[in-house]
């Protein structure tokens, strides 16, 4: 299946994080993180025909709270806004 992004959207890909293991005093969920980095450096796979400056193929750091997942037949795609790119990494 192909998908486009449209409305000045980005496709990206989220590089995958090696976790650390702490020791904790207490049991906390598998998933939850204590710290939520603010800005995430993504690669853009697909941009939408409308975006202006960001082009395909190129590495950007993103505001994190404002990734979107969204999961269509079982497969799970990452967006972002055109605005919400804050540096293009060259």
């Amino acid at each position: 299946m192909n998908v486009k992004p449209t409305n000045r959207n980005l496709l990206i890909k989220i590089p995958e994080e090696k976790t650390k293991t702490e020791k904790r005093a207490f049991i906390l969920p598998e998933d939850y993180n204590t710290k939520v980095e603010r800005y995430k450096l993504v690669h853009v796979l697909d941009r939408a025909e409308d975006c202006e400056k960001i082009k395909e193929n190129c590495k950007c750091v993103v505001e994190t709270s404002m990734i979107n997942q969204i999961e269509v037949h079982g497969q799970n795609y990452h967006i972002v806004g055109e605005n919400y790119v804050v540096l293009v990494v060259e």
